[in-house]
């Protein structure tokens, strides 16, 4: 019974078998092979029928507008692509994937203005939608127009939007050193949300980065003034009570922090005043008693013991970085006002490792200028002192680190990036310079080449190229990466320059498989700059470099077959030169081209029995085989089969041991030619030896 039961059971396999059971085949999608204009006129008309179609059954199906849309782009016919879009808008105004990709298939085709209308026409309709403010702005900004995106924010935020759009304008004021637009910006900014403490910490921020002591004063006054004034009305907001207190203790930690004890101590008082029995206030306090007050609580006493023990530890090993290091965080933590004093003793040159590594890696100079790069930051980013900061840098790199035996490349870059921040273009060149001349390194190369490439100054990019070859000159990543370069300026001279010099065995000798592999990207090079007869001598070399490989035969036959000639090649170029600026006619393979591809073919076939190679005429035919079978036709098909090798098996004694001859017999060499054999196998000398003494005794 039981197990009657278990095999009448529906199980999770049983279920999974029977779909499969079930699945119907996927039908393969019809590849469309357009060989004239005509087919692809029919072809469009048939598409367009079939979207047409579709969309009076399910007008609503937005996805369909947008693929019908997207498909008249890729066919160069902006003009219906536009026509289906406004169609499309007339059917659902409010469906924003539709504007994004219309305004995004406007932008890509350079269409900038008519995209600003629709952004016009977008943001005006659907005001609410943040992504179409943001797409506006982007557009706007990237060319440069700051009135005009300082216009549209305007606009944007005088329907009340949420926090990101009022963040986004601070930032760009921010970016364009707009100091005072900022502030007019926060103040409008804090009258709409007057109950986000957030709001007025960004502001108080920003004061404290741009601004001064006054200024950041008077904005952590009006933020408390404000969020007291509206107490009544906003009582009932979630933590509103929590969130100004939090503004009330960081303005009393800043005038701490400023060294105003006074001030500091006066705003907690008012403070426990209005609110005496709360306990975040009081723990405020406490704090601030113990950190400020005569020192006599138990975790002031501790703090200060803590800080007495490391600089004892630090007096006796100045050396300790790690010691060092966690001094630091205390002083910056809890003393704040000593910090400075406290980074400057860490980073004294007394204090740098007395041995100088013989190796471009050692821990303990690398801990040294960790301390120097806090040292460095804090000067530039918390005190913003910049002359200071360029001071340190420079006796960091000409006083300290021992270039000739070791450096760190993350000091220079740090340099040259500060530099560039303060948009001092020629000092971070001569900076990068200067370590290319003391201890050159591919990251150093590297990132001053990439600078260069984002100033565009392309010149200078050639000069460190060539360094960087004269560098490392068997780094093959850097040639190609040159000669990629001037492809992409469309320099195409220097490029085939480069690739030739990296072929000179007389100039660099290289490998035989690092000169393949250049010889494959200068064919993939001369074919996507359209010098096919180039590329078709390239393959010339490349036969004689590789010793007429079957491989190189194979792929010199296929790039004939997909690569016009001259004749297709120059009517190509007429019938382009007939369309319009957004048409194109594609290079088809023809029969012409097939023929090119034979003819190598035969070629490869008359080497190998030049050379007696009667393998690589197998190879051959093989390929030519497949050829025929993917592009030929019956005749040509029937006639490679009819070429195709016979193999005979013989047996033969060598040595008086019969082993198994193979011999290929080809159909295109004359009757009276021998047969080529297949290597025989060698026969052991044991058993030889042994077939001999045994005929010795039968005598």
């Amino acid at each position: 019974m039981d197990i009657a039961a278990d095999k009448d059971q529906i199980t999770d396999t049983s279920i999974l078998n029977d779909a499969f059971a079930r699945k119907k085949p996927i039908k393969v999608s019809t590849k469309v092979n357009i060989a004239d204009l005509d087919e692809l006129k029919d072809y469009q008309l048939r598409k367009r029928t079939e979207y047409e179609s579709y969309l009076k059954r399910n007008r609503l199906d937005m996805g369909q507008w947008i693929r019908y849309a997207l498909f008249e782009i890729e066919q160069h016919d902006i003009r219906r692509a536009r026509s289906i879009f406004e169609r499309a808008l007339l059917v659902d105004t409010s469906y924003i994937p539709l504007w994004i990709r219309y305004i995004d298939s406007e932008l890509k085709l350079k269409y900038i203005n008519h995209a600003r209308n629709l952004l016009d026409r977008a943001v005006s309709t659907l005001p609410r939608v943040d992504k179409l403010w943001y797409k506006y702005l982007f557009v706007e900004e990237s060319l440069e127009n700051w009135d005009v995106v300082r216009s549209l924010y305007n606009k944007w935020t005088s329907l009340e939007p949420g926090t990101n759009a009022w963040n986004s304008y601070v930032e760009f004021e921010i970016r364009q050193n707009q100091w005072d637009n900022v502030r007019r910006i926060y103040s409008r900014y804090v009258n709409i949300f007057p109950e986000t403490t957030d709001i007025w910490f960004k502001w108080i921020k920003f004061e404290t980065v741009y601004g001064s002591t006054t200024t950041t004063r008077q904005v952590y006054s009006l933020a408390v003034d404000s969020l007291i004034s509206h107490e009544n009305s906003l009582a009932k907001a979630t933590n509103f009570q929590e969130n100004l207190l939090d503004l009330i203790i960081s303005f009393a930690n800043w005038e701490a922090s400023k060294q105003e004890l006074e001030r500091a101590k006066a705003i907690f008082n008012v403070a426990i005043e209005k609110w005496p029995n709360n306990t975040i206030l009081k723990n405020a306090l406490l704090n601030f008693d113990k950190r400020y007050g005569d020192n006599l609580t138990i975790n002031g006493n501790i703090l200060l013991k803590r800080k007495s023990n490391y600089e004892k530890i630090l007096l006796g090993m100045p050396r300790d970085y790690d010691t060092w290091w966690i001094y630091l965080d205390l002083m910056e933590e809890n003393f704040p006002s000593e910090f400075l004093v406290s980074v400057e003793k860490a980073t004294d040159i007394a204090n740098k490792p007395l041995i100088i590594p013989k190796s471009k890696i050692d821990i303990a100079w690398q801990r040294y200028l960790f301390l120097w790069i806090r040292h460095l930051t804090y000067i530039e980013l918390q005190l913003n002192d910049i002359d200071h900061c360029r001071q340190l840098y420079n006796k960091l790199i000409d006083d300290i680190i021992p270039h000739s035996n070791f450096t760190y490349n993350k000091i220079w870059i740090m340099f040259a990036h500060f530099e560039i921040r303060q948009e001092n273009i020629p000092r971070a060149r001569q900076i990068l310079g200067k370590c290319i001349g003391l201890c050159p390194s591919d990251e150093i190369f590297q990132e001053y080449i990439n600078i260069e490439i984002k100033l565009k100054e392309f010149d200078r990019v050639r000069t460190l190229y060539e360094k960087f070859i004269e560098f490392k000159s068997n780094d093959i990543s850097t040639w190609f990466t040159y000669a990629q370069l001037e492809e992409n300026l469309g320099d195409e001279d220097r490029a085939r320059g480069i690739f030739k010099i990296m072929l000179n065995p007389d100039v660099m000798n290289f490998s035989l498989d690092v000169r393949k592999e250049v010889m494959e990207k200068f064919i993939t090079f001369e074919t996507d700059a359209e010098e096919y007869n180039n590329g078709r001598a390239l393959y010339r070399d490349y036969l004689k470099l590789t010793n007429y490989s079957v491989e190189v035969w194979i792929s010199y036959a296929m790039y004939e077959c997909s690569v016009p000639t001259e004749e297709q090649l120059s009517a190509l170029s007429e019938a382009n030169e007939n369309l319009a600026d957004d048409e194109e006619i594609q290079f088809e393979p023809a029969e012409v081209n097939f023929d090119k591809g034979r003819e190598v073919y035969e070629e490869a076939l008359t080497y190998f029995k030049t050379h007696n190679d009667p393998f690589g005429r197998i190879k051959m035919l093989e390929a030519l085989q497949e050829f025929e079978n993917k592009f030929g036709n019956e005749t040509t098909q029937d006639t490679v089969t009819k070429r195709m090798p016979i193999k005979k098996i013989s047996h033969v004694l060598i040595n008086g041991v019969e082993t198994e001859r193979v011999d290929y017999v080809f159909p295109d060499d004359s009757e009276t030619s021998e047969p080529i054999a297949e290597p025989q196998s060698k026969v052991p000398k044991f058993l030889a030896m042994a077939n001999k003494w045994k005929q010795q005794q039968n005598k």
